[in-house]
C-alpha cells in the first residue's frame, strides 16, 4: 500500500455523494480496505464511528431538512482538480448497499428494508461537519498567518511631560521624545511601510528596512528615510530637521528636499517653503546629548536655543538685550540653572510670569 495516493476531505466528500468517476472510486474502496492508521488524515476507522452515530441518533419530528442542497453547496466550493466539463457525461458508481439490523435501538424501519448508509440524514450532517472543519483548519493554517487588509491597525500613543524618554519601537527603531512630546505608532508595523506620528521633537535611530520605508508625519511635513539617524523639530507649524547620519527626505507643502548628515532645513508654513541651512547647528542634538555650547552667541539666539531644548518660554525685556553675548558651555544642566548662570555672566536679573521666565537688564 505504499503507493496509495492519500484521501483528501474534497474526494471522500463526492464518494459520500456518489459523484466518483471509476478510478477515484476504486482508490477509496482501496483505502477502505487498509488498516492504516499512520496517517494524520481521515481513516477508515472513522466510519466505525459514523455507524455507531447512525445507531444512537433518534431524528426528532420536525420538518425534514434538505440535507442534499446543503450537500451541493459544500460541494460547489471544493475544488476537483479531476473533474470533467459539465457537458461530458461520467460513469457513476456508487458504493454497495449496507444491510441496517432491524433490531438497532436507532432505527424503527421496516424489517427487511435495505438503507443506504450514504443517504442517512445523520451521515451526511456528520461528514459534512467534519469536511467543513477540514477546509476550515487549512483555510485558517493558510490565511491565518496573513494580516487582513481590512483589519485596522492599533495604535499606541507615547507622551511626555517634565522630561525626555527613550522608547524603543517595534521594529527595533530606537527614539528619543523631548520635554512636552507625543509620538503615535502602531502596535506592528505593516509589511510595506513603518508610519509614525510626532507632535514635539523626538531624535530617531531608525532600524535599516529597504522593503519598509520609515515615515514621519510631523504637522504639514512629512520625513522618509530608509536607516538612518535625525532630529525633528514638530512643536509648531515650522517643522525642523536636523541629519546626524544617512539621507532624509524632507517634504512639506509642494517642497521637498533631500538632506545628508550634519545638514539641516525648516519648513516655514507661512510661506509654504523650505529654509535649508548653511550648517548644522552646533545644540541641534543639545536635547539627546546634553551638552549646550555657546561661542559668543547674541543672547537673543541663546534664548531661542533654551526654548528649543527645554521647551521653554524664555523672554528678553526688551530688544537691546538680543544683542548681547554669551560665551559658556553647560553639561547636562537644567533649565533653571542655565537661566540663573547666564543672568549671573551677564548682569540681568530673572523674573518669572506663570510660565514665563524674563529676562530684564542692562548687559555688562
Amino acid at each position: 500500500m505504499a503507493n496509495q495516493q492519500p484521501i483528501d476531505d474534497a474526494l471522500l466528500g463526492k464518494f459520500l455523494a456518489g459523484e466518483t468517476d471509476p478510478d477515484e472510486s476504486a482508490r477509496v474502496t482501496q483505502w477502505l480496505a487498509s488498516q492504516d492508521t499512520s496517517s494524520s488524515g481521515p481513516s477508515p476507522a472513522d466510519f466505525d464511528r459514523f455507524e455507531r452515530i447512525w445507531q444512537a441518533a433518534t431524528l426528532p419530528d420536525q420538518p425534514p431538512v434538505d440535507t442534499d442542497a446543503a450537500w451541493q453547496k459544500v460541494q460547489r466550493k471544493i475544488k476537483t482538480p479531476n473533474a470533467r466539463p459539465a457537458s461530458e457525461p461520467e460513469p457513476v458508481v456508487r458504493p454497495m448497499p449496507i444491510q441496517r439490523d432491524e433490531h438497532s435501538g436507532g432505527d424503527q424501519r421496516q424489517p427487511g428494508r435495505q438503507v443506504i448508509w450514504y443517504q442517512s440524514s445523520v451521515f451526511r450532517l456528520a461528514a459534512m461537519f467534519l469536511l467543513t472543519i477540514g477546509i476550515g483548519w487549512q483555510a485558517y493554517r493558510f490565511f491565518g498567518q496573513i494580516p487582513s487588509a481590512n483589519q485596522p491597525e492599533q495604535f499606541l500613543t507615547l507622551t511626555t511631560t517634565d522630561k525626555p524618554l527613550n522608547k524603543t519601537l517595534p521594529d527595533g527603531t530606537k527614539i528619543l521624545l523631548n520635554r512636552r512630546s507625543t509620538l503615535r505608532y502602531p502596535t506592528q508595523f505593516a509589511n510595506d511601510h513603518r508610519n509614525v506620528t510626532l507632535t514635539g521633537e523626538a531624535f530617531f535611530d531608525v532600524i535599516p528596512d529597504a522593503m519598509r520605508p520609515f515615515r514621519i508625519q510631523a504637522r504639514q511635513t512629512t520625513v522618509q528615510v530608509l536607516g538612518t539617524s535625525f532630529s525633528v523639530r514638530a512643536y509648531d507649524a515650522n517643522v525642523s530637521v536636523a541629519v546626524k547620519t544617512g539621507k532624509v527626505k524632507f517634504a512639506g507643502g509642494r517642497k521637498a528636499v533631500l538632506l545628508t548628515k550634519d545638514q539641516q532645513a525648516t519648513f516655514v508654513a507661512s510661506t509654504d517653503t523650505i529654509r535649508q541651512s548653511l550648517k548644522l547647528s552646533v545644540n541641534a542634538f543639545a536635547y539627546k546629548t546634553g551638552q549646550l555650547v555657546f561661542d559668543n552667541e547674541p543672547l537673543r539666539n541663546v534664548v531661542q536655543t533654551l526654548n528649543q531644548v527645554y521647551n521653554a518660554d524664555v523672554r528678553l525685556q526688551n530688544a537691546q538685550l538680543g544683542n548681547c553675548r554669551l560665551t559658556t558651555r553647560f553639561s547636562n544642566a537644567s533649565l533653571e540653572a542655565v537661566v540663573a548662570v547666564t543672568a549671573e555672566t551677564l548682569g540681568l536679573r530673572v523674573r518669572r510670569v506663570g510660565q514665563q521666565v524674563i529676562l530684564d537688564g542692562t548687559c555688562q
